[in-house]
């Protein structure tokens, strides 16, 4: 056996040389699990987010219990669908949050009195959107958008609703999950993250290690259809791998 400067070792030099030998590699792999678990471990943050998605997009965590011609209630500022109406009249809505569950009767007058007689026969078959600014446009069945007003209290208690549970505002991410958020293609809004741990179904993740979590669940998108009134839907498959012991998320991904 020869050291690193080619001289022949034998006796107690090659005793010493084997020691050290296999100590660096003890001590290498102890720094490589290290490591590895340093990964899992990385420190969870708190963080804000708005959506990132492109105008008219938005995602949907649908409830198993959902009336009948029930339309979405979109939010520009996070990005998803925050509850449903129910036509009952041309401006009388059932109102109803992202459970499905009923929450009041809503009859919203118009901002802007100037109408064609086609709209308000189409009136209650519309859709709201919140827009960034606050304001809430009712996009009708007819060639014009009108814009209508839901209350305040109503849109309060819509976004109420999404803090049953686990609030996502609990959850924190690894900084390399963080960046996916601000990367329109990967962005998915943290409530809808949150439903997923809460409702999903949920397996050990043995890629992150002991004490990771992958929750799995359906989830859609929605695209607004200008010339049609409507939204058009894509289901997705949804996955979050979390770390239970402080709610760290460190991956997220949705796929066909």
């Amino acid at each position: 056996m020869r050291s690193e400067f080619g001289d022949k070792l034998s006796g107690n030099d090659r005793f010493i040389f084997l020691w050290h030998y296999k100590t660096a590699i003890v001590i290498n792999e102890g720094l490589s699990m290290t490591s590895g678990t340093a990964a899992r471990q990385e420190p969870g943050r708190y963080y804000t987010f708005e959506s990132r998605l492109p105008e008219g997009v938005f995602f949907e965590f649908r409830p198993s219990h959902l009336p009948r011609n029930a339309k979405p209630v979109t939010d520009e500022n996070s990005g998803m669908c925050i509850g449903y109406t129910v036509a009952q009249a041309p401006g009388l809505w059932q109102v109803y949050d992202v459970q499905g569950h009923f929450v009041r009767l809503e009859e919203a007058p118009l901002e802007t009195p100037l109408f064609d007689p086609t709209d308000i026969a189409l009136f209650g078959l519309g859709v709201f959107r919140i827009l960034r600014t606050g304001r809430v446009l009712f996009e009708s069945g007819a060639r014009a958008a009108l814009s209508a007003k839901i209350s305040q209290g109503t849109l309060s208690l819509l976004r109420g609703r999404l803090k049953f549970g686990l609030h996502a505002r609990s959850l924190k991410m690894t900084e390399a999950a963080a960046k996916h958020m601000y990367d329109p293609a990967r962005y998915v809004p943290l409530q809808i993250q949150e439903k997923t741990i809460r409702y999903g179904k949920c397996m050990p993740d043995p890629r992150e290690g002991e004490g990771m979590f992958r929750y799995e669940t359906d989830i859609y998108k929605l695209r607004f259809d200008k010339h049609r009134r409507e939204y058009v839907y894509q289901k997705y498959r949804f996955e979050v791998i979390v770390r239970e012991s402080d709610w760290t998320i460190s991956h997220f991904k949705y796929f066909y």
